[in-house]
């Protein structure tokens, strides 16, 4: 049952103003890209010598755009055996948009780009994540994805976008030109989740099949901007599957609480129009997927990419005990990382990391607890599935696994021990599980939601103050 309009606004974390569709989206917009632009006069710094300096792709002049859609994201053949096969051509073809603009390699015009992606990046996933809450958590009717006068649905899911647009652990996809590919495939991945149809959906067959095709060509840019780009038709499917339930339930007069996994009733999930509708949609997804990711390997014609024992020590161990326990070990960093963005690096090999080699070593304890965390949240997303928080806790996780699937060894090796880069899409994910935790703490009592609201008010305050000064450090680093 929904939530009167009195004790829903009593309870809220945001006060109404500031969620006001003009002013919310101003703040998101305002501290994204207050927290990055002093980054705008360094130079190119760490990455950036091989992405742009050296790489004759960027130039216009120098090489065709065939050659750019035969080589890979550094400038070489993507047939040659040393080809890092990071195969990311419309990141290159960004990088040439900056070069004319700049009349050359302008550190400015491509660190421009990078800051006013990053606000956009921010303004979407507004749009995503309060659309998700409109639809399942609250009764009123979901809010238009295209109706930016429309006032903000939720103030977790502005809570969750502020946590984002300043979290530190962005400075290297934002700061660093070499970035851009993050930014990018993250705009297309918002892009393709906005625009799958989902049961609530306005329009005919037409419109849905229309809106089907074009989530999957905009999943398709996001690869072609970053790999994980295509993760994003996952996230859709599970955000499908979770739009389903809450239509069911609603079906049923509340009764169908769905308190167990939905294949569990898969009689009565495919049955009806709306459900039919699922399957159909999902198998979409899945053929769809599978056709952009053959296509992605069948650009590698060689094969994968030949990498050194230097950039991922743990995949070149000959102990499976040694990899099992430092892979774990790399996920429980990662994650910490996120929540607490205070050891930023922009190269985490060289031995910074050593491998875990004994379930003796102090550091287990990191995964165990990082396991044990990570379960108990599952856990509590699916005991409460039939709650609006309960979905949201699944979702939250699936933004924060799936993107972060290419890059966890775990189908294929990847070049490096700890990348920064690759979390930018996960840290959505999990400022989101902050922002629902938050939310349901402060319900407790009108105490509890004001040490909450001065604790997120510091929060932001303090994380993007961290992110001016990591930012202001790649300015100095490349100026020197």
């Amino acid at each position: 049952m929904g939530e009167g309009k009195g004790s829903r606004e009593e309870s809220e974390l945001v006060p109404g103003l500031l969620r006001h569709w003009l002013i919310g989206r101003v703040l998101v917009a305002g501290l994204a890209l207050g927290c990055y632009a002093n980054s705008c006069w360094g130079d190119f710094v760490f990455d950036d010598s091989e992405a742009v300096i050296n790489n004759q792709d960027v130039d216009p002049g120098a090489t065709s755009l065939a050659d750019v859609f035969s080589h890979d994201f550094w400038g070489t053949n993507i047939s040659s055996r040393t080809s890092h096969k990071s195969y990311r051509p419309l990141t290159v073809l960004s990088f040439r948009l900056s070069f004319w603009l700049g009349g050359g390699r302008n550190p400015f015009h491509f660190h421009l780009a990078n800051v006013l992606l990053h606000p956009l990046v921010c303004l979407l996933l507004l749009e995503v994540l309060n659309n998700w809450f409109c639809q399942l958590k609250t009764s009123s009717k979901p809010v238009s994805r295209v109706d930016w006068r429309a006032p903000i649905c939720s103030s977790e899911a502005l809570v969750a976008t502020l946590l984002f647009a300043v979290h530190p652990i962005h400075t290297e996809s934002v700061s660093g030109v070499v970035g851009r590919a993050e930014l990018a495939s993250a705009l297309f991945f918002f892009s393709s989740i906005l625009a799958y149809p989902s049961p609530t959906s306005q329009g005919g067959r037409a419109v849905e099949i229309l809106r089907l095709l074009l989530t999957l060509v905009l999943a398709g840019s996001a690869m072609l901007f970053k790999e994980q780009g295509i993760t994003a038709l996952g996230v859709c499917t599970v955000s499908d599957v979770l739009f389903r339930a809450k239509k069911l339930q609603k079906e049923s007069g509340g009764q169908a609480k769905c308190r167990s996994l939905p294949w569990s009733y898969w009689r009565q999930w495919c049955d009806g129009g709306s459900g039919r509708k699922l399957c159909l949609r999902s198998a979409v997804l899945c053929v769809g997927g599978a056709g952009l990711v053959w296509g992605r390997f069948a650009v590698m014609t060689t094969g994968a990419p030949q990498f050194k024992p230097i950039d991922n020590p743990a995949s070149f161990s000959d102990s499976w005990t040694t990899k099992i326990l430092s892979y774990n070990y790399l996920y429980s960093l990662n994650w910490w990382l996120l929540y607490h963005p205070w050891w930023l690096c922009f190269d985490w090999s060289m031995g910074c990391v050593p491998l875990v080699q004994s379930a003796t070593d102090l550091r287990v304890a990191a995964v165990a607890v990082f396991w044990a965390g990570l379960g108990a949240l599952a856990f509590r997303g699916l005991s409460r599935f039939h709650t609006g928080d309960g979905r949201l806790v699944i979702l939250s996780l699936s933004l924060v696994v799936l993107p972060f699937l290419p890059a966890s060894n775990l189908f294929f090796t990847v070049g490096f021990v700890v990348a920064e880069r690759v979390l930018y899409l996960s840290t959505a994910g999990h400022c989101l599980l902050v922002a629902i935790g938050a939310a349901y703490i402060g319900a407790f009592s009108s105490l509890t939601k004001r040490v909450v609201q001065v604790f997120l008010v510091y929060l932001t305050v303090f994380l993007a103050l961290r992110s001016v000064h990591v930012s202001h450090y790649h300015c100095i680093a490349g100026n020197s």
